[in-house]
């Protein structure tokens, strides 16, 4: 009787931390690259047209529309950071690489690629080390509007309490 009864509560016991792991979801800072294709030019690392959105907007430290190369954030160790690209006029861009460039390298891998996340190529990765005060990560997103050919940018993240 009384195995029967510990049983049970072992069984509860881990029935409740899977649901609380399930729901307890780290959060997610979502970069939207929107690309206004008439605007891009030639120069593929100097694409014109290129904005940034994130959600929730308190990330943003620097955010020029008239130069997106500063274009920088600040997350914490726990959130999961997805870039996604859209054009000006509702086209798909494809993210296709994200590059550690300089800076500390947050994530395990100097490269991270993209790949289909609800039929957008998208990335998705979270920071493991945190960046030095008044240092940033400095990366290239690599993009495809579709239709074009690819362009480079090379925004900032940091990372931590700073």
């Amino acid at each position: 009787m009384r195995t029967t009864r510990t049983l049970r509560f072992l069984i509860a016991i881990l029935c409740f931390s899977y649901l609380g792991s399930v729901y307890a979801q780290d959060p997610t800072v979502t970069i939207t690259l929107t690309v206004d294709t008439s605007l891009l030019g030639d120069d593929k690392d100097a694409p014109g047209g290129c904005t940034f959105i994130v959600v929730p907007a308190d990330k943003v430290l620097v955010n020029d529309p008239n130069n997106p190369k500063t274009f920088s954030i600040k997350v914490e160790e726990s959130d999961i950071i997805e870039w996604q690209g859209i054009t000006t006029a509702g086209g798909e861009v494809e993210i296709k690489r994200i590059k550690h460039v300089g800076g500390t390298n947050i994530f395990d891998s100097t490269n991270i690629y993209g790949r289909i996340h609800n039929g957008k190529e998208k990335v998705k990765a979270k920071p493991n080390k945190k960046t030095p005060r008044d240092a940033d990560y400095v990366y290239s997103i690599k993009f495809k509007p579709v239709g074009f050919r690819t362009f480079v940018l090379d925004p900032k993240i940091k990372v931590g309490n700073q």
